[in-house]
């Protein structure tokens, strides 16, 4: 029987997968799950039970008080039932937004909705699939849904080092593989190739030319794509560079006010709201409107007032990552009393690559006004992520 998933320390068939949802008498409304393959289990015998799940974080804090358990009335003969039986469910996924720029907030989803981009085709079945995300975001349930509609393989490349992602790509002949910019460039230096990859997407973040073009070279028979979406719309466009053409489908369902892109109703999940246009929160550059073309500038909470200047920092760091031998960086605002904030940074240095904090604002000032170079700059290990994946902002 095909594997259904693939990690670094165990392996789970479909025959595995189907004995134990067949084996568990009830399901969990949420669920704290020990393991990924614990909570696939969970979240399958919910879907297919027909019933509402809300996603809950493997590595969140503390325990589930008096978890709303349901009887598991449902049993399934093969990986064929399984796959129908999902893939046409009436059920709705709660998920929590990124909580990225503040708490999170619990959307709920049809697996319909979840479901729109998953491509059945032969191309597809029985390949292998990068798992990068937090499996309790969007990204992540979409990947599931893709991989089990295809009877494929999850491997799970979720919260492992370098190292080990590189030798599980290898090992597994991995044919997909999809994530954040951020998981990406944790991949730093990109001094390795993956031949059998046939497709990289890139969402979550603002992406950059200058990281597609280093996909192109550690995947060099890979189709690389630019992904964009959200978690109250679920996903919406896909490039090949950092300009988004806008389908015919979403034609008159988006629209750009005071470079804030919008999202019209129909195309948003009933539980943010009933207006009739919703913010996305993403700041764009409008460059062409017929058809309509899209470049996607920052997240408008990201701008930073810094003494009357609005700082975008997604500039900044793009020009430390210019810098040989930068593997990430992450600028930030930090309130000051006399002029609104003060920037700071925080930067991930390859091995063999030495720099001072003088060296990387010398460096800045070549292309930037005062106003936009750090004050603070901090060497780290890891820059910090949110439960998505994504950096902090």
């Amino acid at each position: 029987m095909s594997l259904f998933y693939r990690g670094t320390s165990e392996n789970i068939s479909y025959q595995s997968l189907i004995d134990s949802i067949n084996a568990s008498d009830v399901f969990y409304v949420e669920y704290k799950a020990s393991s990924f393959v614990s909570f696939c289990i969970n979240l399958l015998t919910g879907i297919i039970n027909q019933k509402n799940i809300v996603l809950v974080d493997l590595e969140s804090p503390g325990e589930i008080e008096n978890p709303q358990a349901l009887k598991n009335e449902v049993k399934i003969i093969n990986a064929a039932e399984l796959i129908e039986k999902v893939m046409a469910s009436s059920s709705e996924i709660g998920i929590y937004s990124s909580g990225s720029e503040g708490p999170p907030k619990l959307i709920y989803q049809p697996i319909a909705r979840l479901a729109k981009s998953v491509r059945v085709e032969e191309r597809y079945r029985d390949r292998s699939w990068g798992f990068t995300y937090n499996p309790a975001h969007s990204a992540g349930i979409q990947v599931l849904l893709q991989v089990l509609a295809n009877s494929g393989t999850l491997v799970d490349l979720h919260l492992t080092r370098r190292q080990d992602i590189i030798a599980l790509m290898t090992l597994s002949q991995l044919d997909y593989i999809s994530g954040t910019p951020t998981f990406y460039r944790m991949l730093a230096p990109f001094d390795f190739e993956i031949p059998s990859v046939k497709s990289v997407t890139l969402n979550g973040e603002k992406s950059t030319m200058a990281l597609i073009d280093h996909m192109k070279q550690v995947f060099p028979c890979a189709r690389i794509r630019n992904i964009y979406g959200s978690t109250e719309a679920g996903p919406l466009m896909s490039s090949e560079t950092d300009v988004f053409t806008v389908p015919e489908r979403l034609m008159g369902k988006l629209k750009v006010e005071d470079d804030q892109l919008y999202f019209h109703n129909s195309i948003v999940s009933n539980s943010v709201g009933k207006s009739d246009w919703y913010p996305s929160g993403d700041l764009v550059e409008l460059v062409e409107t017929s058809p309509m073309m899209l470049r996607f500038i920052s997240r408008k909470s990201r701008i930073i007032n810094v003494g009357g200047h609005n700082v975008n920092p997604q500039h900044i760091e793009e020009a430390l990552l210019a810098i040989e031998g930068i593997r990430d960086a992450r600028v930030f605002g930090k309130e000051n009393a006399l002029i609104g904030n003060l920037l700071e940074a925080e930067v991930v240095v390859m091995e063999d690559y030495a720099y001072t904090e003088k060296d990387l604002m010398d460096a800045l000032r070549l292309k930037f006004p005062p106003y936009k170079v750090p004050r603070i700059i901090r060497f780290v290990t890891a820059i910090k992520t949110g439960r998505t994946g994504k950096k902090l902002m």
